[in-house]
């Protein structure tokens, strides 16, 4: 009896070695076909100049263009190794993602429940805290919420963003009445109609409103943003779902480029940096190897992001804040050091 249950054990071993051994190769198809191609394809939005847009010459920029650029010199050791992809609706974005058509959405988009329960997409962190706002003309003497009653206020149409449905529940909680104007693809769209006179403001996240203010508007000082936020927008990389070793990969890349500038580790301080003797320095940089194994990556992966990218700060600096026409305000996306909300995951 118990040989023939050694034996029925052994065929048992043999017999579920084969079927598990090729579970574990298929669990990684984003990262393997990232590695076939020998690039990253990053969906974007391609309309929203410091988050993503084309400049003069063509060549992708903003945030989530660097953010997608940080990922392939983690990935591929080169940041340029990235085919940008846009989409003409949010919902074409969220199913490309879904069916692994785009290897991450990096699109100024909120990680919200609807968009990662029951769907085949993960978010992978916060790559920029937002909130919905509102801009109005300078000269309208509006310098609150409460005194838009009666005014119309151009958002995005329903099936565009939620914004909308945002605008409404801060009105009824406010007690303000006020007339939406949807509008359809939001974005420049949205000032479009404001510069023609159709609404009296514009509702939208914050930050795409100075964005848009700075570079849509022929005079920015023309328009103010209000100074209340109407919603929480953690806007957030999504990854497919069906792929973890990739989701670690994206998310770590952030989490390093955060820890990077919190450990004043810059693109021009790499050679100080790796003769640290801080411990989370070294193993953050590879100088300690361990992490890059674990994640199926050279020892260097962040090491190159930031070298080739630079650390959080340096990007949102670049992109939106004083080293840009935007010059936007770090604000909640600032180091936690400093009174943000930016909180990386230790390395160790």
């Amino acid at each position: 009896m118990r040989s023939a249950l050694l034996g029925f054990l052994a065929l048992a071993g043999i017999g579920f070695a084969a079927p598990v051994q090729a579970q574990v190769q298929a669990q990684n198809p984003v990262l393997d076909g990232v590695r076939q191609r020998g690039e990253v394809r990053c969906g974007v939005f391609g309309l929203l100049p410091g988050f993503s847009a084309p400049d003069a010459q063509g060549v992708m920029r903003g945030l989530d263009a660097d953010f997608c650029r940080a990922v392939a010199a983690a990935v591929l050791g080169d940041a340029a190794k990235v085919r940008f992809v846009t989409a003409p609706s949010l919902a074409a974005s969220l199913e490309a993602v879904e069916r692994a058509e785009v290897d991450i959405l990096s699109s100024n988009l909120t990680a919200t429940a609807l968009r990662d329960a029951g769907r085949n997409l993960v978010p992978v962190g916060v790559l920029f805290y937002d909130g919905q706002g509102v801009m109005v003309r300078a000269d309208a003497d509006i310098a609150a919420f409460r005194q838009l009653d009666g005014k119309r206020i151009c958002v995005a149409a329903p099936a565009v963003d939620g914004s909308l449905a945002i605008l409404h529940s801060a009105a009824t909680r406010m007690g303000v009445s006020l007339t939406p104007v949807p509008v359809a693809q939001g974005g420049p769209a949205l000032i479009r109609a404001f510069r023609a006179g159709e609404c009296d403001g514009v509702s939208a996240d914050a930050a795409a409103l100075a964005t848009l203010k700075a570079t849509d508007l022929p005079d920015p000082a023309s328009a103010v943003v209000l100074p209340e936020r109407l919603s929480r927008e953690p806007l957030t990389p999504f990854v497919p779902g069906h792929d973890n070793r990739w989701r670690q990969v994206v998310a770590w890349t952030l989490h390093a480029l955060v820890a990077a500038e919190e450990l004043e580790v810059t693109s021009g301080s790499l050679e100080a940096a790796i003769r640290s003797d801080d411990t989370e320095t070294r193993f953050l940089l590879g100088v300690d190897p361990g992490l890059g194994q674990a994640l199926g990556l050279p020892d260097t992966w962040a090491m190159e992001a930031v070298r080739q990218v630079g650390n959080y700060g340096e990007i949102f600096d670049r992109n939106l804040g004083e080293g840009s026409p935007i010059g936007l305000d770090r604000g909640l996306s600032d180091l936690w050091l400093r009174g943000g909300l930016m909180y990386p995951f230790p390395f160790r």
